[in-house]
């Protein structure tokens, strides 16, 4: 597994979310779903995740802003089953390359929003 073996400082804050997530490489159209998600990628859940380097366009709606996200993504890193030995950690981390700066606004937006409710739940 690369990328989640090492410890990794991320720039973006991760929110724990479950959103349908279509993607296309040149020569597949595959479909899978997201576990996390931050203002610079994504986590998508699959026991078969494509090869690291790997472009793909990717497709996702959040219903909760109505609105539709598309973009041109890569693979950043990959777990499989035979590395992780857990089928819900087996998938690939991929990196937004092209999300548009009003699309990227309303993703941040609607992170920073959903993780301050979480904190101020979990706090009490």
């Amino acid at each position: 597994m690369s990328g989640e073996a090492n410890p990794v400082i991320r720039e973006n804050e991760r929110l724990p979310i479950t959103l349908r997530v279509n993607f296309n490489t040149e020569m597949d159209f595959l479909n899978a779903q997201a576990k996390n998600i931050s203002a610079s990628g994504m986590f998508i859940h699959t026991l078969h995740p494509l090869p690291e380097g790997v472009e793909l366009n990717i497709h996702f709606e959040i219903p909760e802003v109505s609105m539709d996200f598309a973009t041109k993504a890569k693979i950043v890193w990959t777990a499989t089953f035979d590395q992780t030995f857990d089928e819900e950690e087996a998938g690939m981390g991929i990196e937004f390359l092209n999300l548009g700066r009003k699309q990227s606004k309303i993703l941040q937006n609607y992170i920073e929003t959903k993780m301050i409710k979480k904190r101020k739940i979990s706090t009490g």
